[in-house]
């Protein structure tokens, strides 16, 4: 028997050292046990599964190379699972898969440079030892006896069975453990939503929205979304620095919404409900229609200008919604890595303001913020904050330069709010403006942590900042009324209805209730990860 089946065992069993690393880190990581004991049985069977195949190539030409292949996979999944736990306490999950499969390029390098640590380096360089000396070894040559057809095919049978069996087990009980299963059917359920959102949202209009009104003044509004920016580090929400000096000298014209918060700290995530009628209670953006859309029906001449790399059309949860709008402008062409500034918008803006045509307009300004390389976002002539920032918590070199050269992109976008507002005002019509961030980062203010991610989900993820200017011919509130509308605790996944308000439109399904401009609001608990009351957690 050992010459058929156990020799190509025996032969590969320098393959089960991932499952080793994974018994052993995992044990320190993985709580609590009954999640441990799965991962172990999990990550068991497919080790097996790949050994068994592994060793149907023993004595074939083929044999080195698929065993490295095979050893490759098995440590890249053992990595991936290991380092997920070890960042996030968590294992990787369909909603993780899901913001993975959004992300591009220049998100993952971002990834890779803010999140490898010590712990994570060793666990990948433990995991290659092993490669490293299977490609110096030689194998020395040992005569065995040539087994006969039917040992062959009895040993290939055999092993053919194990791996079947493995992957039986797999995909029965264990394939939410299972990274390539849990992967590819991740990735086809993603396919489908995609699908789903191009061809419901990226449409002009939606069947969500009947019964739509509006008036038929001049008007021109504009919704500016933010990217990765904090309400912590805004002057306007007492931030130590001066990171809003331009907003701060018109601050008696700005409404400053205090206790603002999304529903999500992932921008696909985040996006769909804020920009759409889906919220925590209806939780399928794909059957929804969008504020775009909504204006689109209202009569408005709508526009979407992007200064984010649109990674080709419909390729993104927000180009998906972008491509509603009657105009569509992406400016970036470069990804995250690169340096690119929102005074881009500042000329297209101009030009679609000067525009006659259209008397009744909205205008969504999508902006890069200040979305990680922080020092991209920002040219130099904004490279203030170069001493150690009031009250750092993390007295750390990388702390205290990652928290600089984000005060340094809040104050270049500060810049750009206070451009935007100027060049409103100048057309002396009604409108407004509408600020708001998709979510927020962590920058060593309440942990050791540089960016943003739902297993830690911290206050400064979600805590966004969201401002109203209002010009002089449009009817706003008294400032009596500002004075308590500013107090109110409100999520973003209910922005549908307050954009619907600000802009004088009327649907069936409006709810003046989930409005924070009106005076009917009602204080209700703030959702956050689906489930999750924010104010309870």
């Amino acid at each position: 028997m050992r010459p058929i089946f156990f020799t190509a065992v025996f032969k590969n069993l320098w393959l089960w050292f991932p499952l080793c690393v994974v018994m052993i880190a995992g044990y320190f990581s993985i709580q609590p046990l009954a999640y441990y004991g799965k991962e172990v049985i999990g990550f068991t069977l497919m080790t097996l599964a790949a050994t068994s195949i592994t060793s149907l190539f023993y004595r074939t030409a083929l044999a080195k190379g698929i065993a490295i292949a095979s050893y490759l996979l098995l440590a890249f999944f053992a990595f991936v699972k290991l380092s997920f736990y070890l960042q996030y306490g968590v294992g990787i999950s369909a909603s993780a898969l899901f913001v993975i499969f959004e992300t591009n390029a220049g998100e993952a390098s971002d990834y890779l440079s803010n999140y490898f640590n010590t712990t994570t380096i060793f666990l990948a360089i433990l995991l290659l030892v092993p490669l490293f000396w299977l490609l110096k070894a030689k194998r020395k040559r040992k005569i065995e006896r040539t087994p006969n057809k039917i040992q062959t095919i009895f040993r290939a049978a055999l092993l053919i069975g194990i791996a079947f069996i493995s992957v039986f087990l797999i995909r029965k009980y264990f394939r939410t453990q299972n990274i390539p299963y849990a992967t590819i059917s991740t990735f086809k359920e993603y396919k489908i939503a995609k699908q789903q959102l191009k061809d419901k949202l990226a449409q002009p209009t939606s069947p969500a929205f009947t019964e739509v009104t509006s008036q038929a003044d001049p008007q021109t509004y504009v919704v500016v979304i933010g990217e990765s920016t904090s309400s912590w580090h805004l002057q306007l929400y007492g931030y130590g620095r001066e990171t809003n000096p331009k907003l701060t000298t018109i601050k008696n014209d700005l409404l400053v919404m205090d206790n603002v918060i999304s529903p999500h700290v992932h921008t696909i995530t985040a996006v769909e409900k804020i920009l759409t009628l889906a919220d925590s209670e209806n939780s399928k953006p794909s059957v929804n229609g969008s504020i775009i859309q909504l204006a689109n029906q209202a009569g408005f001449t709508t526009y979407w200008i992007s200064n984010q790399k649109p990674v080709g059309l419909y390729e993104s949860i927000p180009t998906i919604l972008g491509s509603a709008a009657q105009h569509t402008r992406f400016l970036a062409t470069d990804d995250y890595n690169y340096q690119i500034y929102d005074e881009a918008v500042l000329p297209v803006l101009d030009e679609l303001l000067q525009e006659e045509t259209h008397a009744k307009k909205i205008i969504f300004i999508h902006l890069i913020g200040t979305h990680l390389r922080y020092e991209k976002r920002y040219p130099e002539t904004f490279n203030m904050f170069k001493d150690n920032p009031p009250h750092l918590k993390f007295q750390h070199k990388k702390a205290i330069e990652q928290t600089n050269l984000y005060d340094n992109a809040v104050r270049y976008n500060d810049s750009i709010m206070y451009e935007i507002i100027q060049r409103l005002d100048q057309q002396k019509e009604r409108s407004y403006l509408a600020y708001f961030a998709d979510h927020g980062d962590e920058v060593y203010d309440t942990m050791d942590f540089l960016g943003h991610n739902e297993y830690h989900g911290t206050a400064p993820m979600f805590e966004v900042p969201m401002i109203f200017w209002f010009s002089e011919a449009y009817k706003k509130p008294s400032d009596s009324l500002w004075a308590t509308y500013n107090k109110r605790k409100y999520s973003l996944e209910h922005f549908p209805h307050t954009f619907a308000q600000l802009s004088g439109i009327g649907f069936r399904g409006f709810d003046a209730s989930k409005s924070i401009l009106d005076s009917s609001f009602v204080d209700r608990p703030r959702i956050v990860k689906d489930t999750v009351d924010y104010d309870k957690r």
